[in-house]
């Protein structure tokens, strides 16, 4: 068993440690790591000193892992960029990833941002952006020096054309992240780093895109003179066919996107929802709850009764998966060694242990195996086995707290509800935060009887404390100390509820003594352990925890319209409201759609500026929310959920498609206004000159959150795939829905167009 002992801090590291001396282990904390060493010299003989947890270790570990995803994904881009661009094009190109990842680690260390999974994270998502600016740039050079000027002035030119579309684009692009920065929760802030680093790599991939890439294109690069793209080969012509027929046949187009749209959000029921899912780290939780007034002497016992049942999972040759160590916390919530951790205020009926296993794919077998033995053997105890949370911490998925007035009442509608809860059999542990009743001794004093005996209420009372808690007669001194003389009865006859009865009560006025049962009733009564409030208001939570792979959503739809029906039939004055999952999810997401006209605003603004037109922007904002198409069908195909970093992924996907929108929608006005095109060669023309670039645009963010997809974990496997799926999809509505919404809007007809 685990005794905790004192806790040192200091500014740098929480280390939890253990000794052993005979059966007990004693917890202390460190907060230097050059004092274990110390601390290990100075042990005494006979001491065992163990590491329960190391946590810089266990975060160095995960920053490597993401900076090896990282590089993986600046690899994978520089290759694309090779590959697709030619060898020079394609170093000039690549050149820009490192330059403007050592730029944005210099504006990071200067504003104070870390290196952690977030920031890293952010620099992956930006990575296929980033590079968008590179191609454009680059390829407008080559293109004009194709056309016959020199490589200088078609640099400049091209850095004068492009400085403010890019501007706009990248612009528009970190706006969209915008709300995840301002978000006034947890949540905003935990994440608000991705605004931070990707609006910085953004913003130094176009300063670098206007010096850097034009004057290695000018130093690379060779032009071919007067040799224009040829759109008549490879994938062009089959692109100009269906793009063609999606303009020549514009309302099937619409209402064909519209179909899917509508279908796919129908299709979005069978996502499974998960706010966030738990760690995969090597070590979990377990709460032990006992009744509310429990001795700590027999939470120690239970405890090491749990203890010695675990220690049979332990680890040994025999026994290659299993526990490796733990620490234990007796009356105590312990340190809040990690952010997600909220220890629980000090009871002594309460213990936490924190068990160290070999690996995560074996934390759920050994929690089941722990709870069986704590429910066959301690049914007073109340377990609650969790993997460590990745987001906020939250005690049940599934809750529910209940609002009234009346104890009885409110009691009458958790026992219905608990019932409820208890027929779903992925549902376990259903419990409410009042906890277990407790015993109550009542002592009704009979006024008449006790007046006919001479015997005030005054005299029961101080007979009452005399012999429970003790009546104090006397002090004796000490020199300067003193310390009361305390008359009670022995500790035997206050737990006999007979001897309580049969207790003499002495009259004051008379001098006589009578027995108290004469002049009062003694009852045992079951009331509330504890009582609490919300608003004012007594309010019950019940909850409930999940087994196996089940969601809470799944949990709230079960019983949503049950108890939808059921509280109609309650009180006036009786209420209930969601907590769980479901509340900290929705606030979460709230705190980012409370911001978002904000960014919508911004983005608006950004996009008249740029095009000095209401249309474009309404274009471009049309195809953000369709964007959501591929990304419901790609988490079903890839079998995921839909989280709160999934809300994230379609933020980032929004700014993506808008940056492909804009780089689209610009050409049309150049092929118009410069190159004097008609309208319908102008789309034509626009939508074949940035079908390349849109493309490795998209090629470059997908391959690039490969690595993120398949190391980044749970937690970011559903916002990889989000914005994966929904940017393949995206470029589709890009390269053919935009153009026929252009069409529409400007009243551009292909009814009789041949190409």
């Amino acid at each position: 068993m685990t005794r905790p002992k004192h806790w040192l801090r200091a500014p740098a590291l929480a280390i939890a440690v253990s000794m052993r001396e005979g059966g007990n282990n004693i917890e202390l904390g460190r907060d230097i790591t050059k004092t274990i060493k110390a601390f290990e010299a100075q042990l005494p003989i006979g001491l065992e000193f163990k590491l329960i947890n190391f946590s810089p270790k266990e975060v160095e570990n995960k920053v490597n892992d993401f900076v090896s995803n990282l590089l993986q994904a600046v690899a994978v881009v520089a290759a694309v960029m090779l590959f697709s661009l030619g060898l020079r094009t394609g170093i000039v190109v690549s050149t820009l990833i490192p330059a403007s990842m050592i730029a944005t680690i210099f504006v990071m260390n200067y504003f104070d941002i870390g290196l952690d999974q977030i920031s890293l994270a952010a620099l992956i998502i930006a990575l296929g952006m980033l590079v968008d600016n590179g191609i454009v740039m680059s390829e407008s050079i080559m293109v004009q020096m194709n056309q016959g000027k020199n490589a200088v002035d078609a640099a400049v030119n091209s850095a004068d054309e492009l400085k403010i579309p890019l501007l706009t684009s990248s612009l528009t692009t970190s706006a969209a992240f915008l709300p995840i920065f301002l978000a006034e929760s947890a949540m905003g802030e935990y994440t608000a780093a991705l605004f931070q680093v990707v609006t910085i790599t953004l913003l130094c991939s176009w300063l670098l895109s206007l010096t850097l890439i034009p004057l290695l294109c000018v130093f690379f690069l060779k032009s071919k003179k007067n040799q224009e793209e040829n759109f008549n080969q490879g994938f062009y012509p089959i692109y100009r066919s269906v793009l063609l027929m999606l303009l020549k046949n514009r309302a099937i187009s619409v209402i064909t996107v519209l179909a899917l749209f509508m279908f796919s959000l129908q299709a979005m029921k069978m996502i499974p929802n998960i706010f966030f899912p738990p760690s995969d780290r090597p070590f979990f939780k377990l709460d032990i709850e006992l009744p509310t007034q429990t001795a700590i002497e027999h939470t120690q016992l239970v405890v090491a009764d749990i203890e010695a049942y675990m220690t049979t999972l332990k680890t040994s040759p025999e026994l290659p998966q299993g526990i490796t160590n733990w620490i234990t916390y007796i009356g105590s919530g312990g340190a809040r060694f990690l952010l997600t951790h909220s220890p629980k205020p000090a009871s002594p009926a309460y213990s936490l242990m924190v068990i160290n296993t070999t690996g995560a794919n074996v934390n759920r077998e050994i929690m089941t195996k722990i709870e069986n033995y704590i429910n066959q053997n301690h049914p007073d105890a109340r377990p609650t086995l969790r993997l460590i949370e990745n987001g906020k911490a939250i005690i049940n998925p599934v809750e529910i707290r209940i609002f009234g007035k009346n104890v009885d009442q409110l009691f009458a509608i958790i026992d219905k509800i608990k019932q409820k809860l208890a027929e779903n059999n992925n549902l376990k542990t259903i419990t409410d935060d009042w906890g277990q009743r407790i015993k109550k001794l009542t002592v009704d004093v009979n006024q008449e009887r006790a007046k006919r005996a001479g015997i005030t209420s005054q005299d029961i009372a101080i007979s009452l404390q005399t012999s429970l808690s003790g009546y104090e007669m006397t002090e004796f001194r000490e020199g300067e100390t003193s310390i009361p003389v305390i008359l009670r009865t022995r500790a035997a006859d206050r737990q006999d509820i007979g001897k309580i009865e049969a207790l003499s009560v002495f009259s004051q006025a008379s001098g006589e003594s009578i027995p108290l049962v004469q002049v009062a009733n003694i009852n045992i009564e079951w009331e509330p352990a504890k009582i609490l409030r919300r608003d004012r208001l007594k309010a019950v939570a019940v909850g409930a925890q999940l087994k196996d792979d089940y969601t809470a959503t799944e949990g709230f739809s079960e019983i949503d319209e049950w108890l939808q029906t059921y509280s109609k039939t309650w009180p006036i004055g009786f209420y209930y409201e969601y907590g769980g999952e479901l509340e900290s999810s929705g606030s979460s997401s709230k705190a980012i759609a409370d911001k978002l006209p904000i960014a919508v605003f911004i983005i608006i603004m950004l996009l008249v500026m740029q095009f000095n037109s209401l249309r474009k922007p309404f274009i471009i904002l049309t195809t953000i929310p369709l964007g959501v198409i591929g990304v419901i069908w790609g988490l079903i195909i890839a079998d995921s959920f839909f989280g709160f970093m999934t809300l994230l992924g379609i933020i980032s996907l929004a700014g993506i498609v808008i940056n492909n929108a804009i780089v689209l929608l610009e050409r049309i006005k150049i092929e118009i206004e410069i190159n004097k095109l008609p309208p319908q060669q102008a789309i034509i023309e626009a939508a074949q000159r940035r079908m390349r670039p849109i493309l490795l645009t998209t090629a470059t963010t997908v391959l690039g959150l490969v690595p993120l997809y398949l190391g980044g974990g749970e937690m970011w496997e559903p916002m990889a795939v989000g914005i994966m799926a929904g940017l393949l999809f995206s470029t589709l509505l890009t390269l053919g829905f935009i153009p026929v919404l252009y069409s529409i809007l400007y009243r551009v007809s292909f009814k009789n167009f041949i190409k």
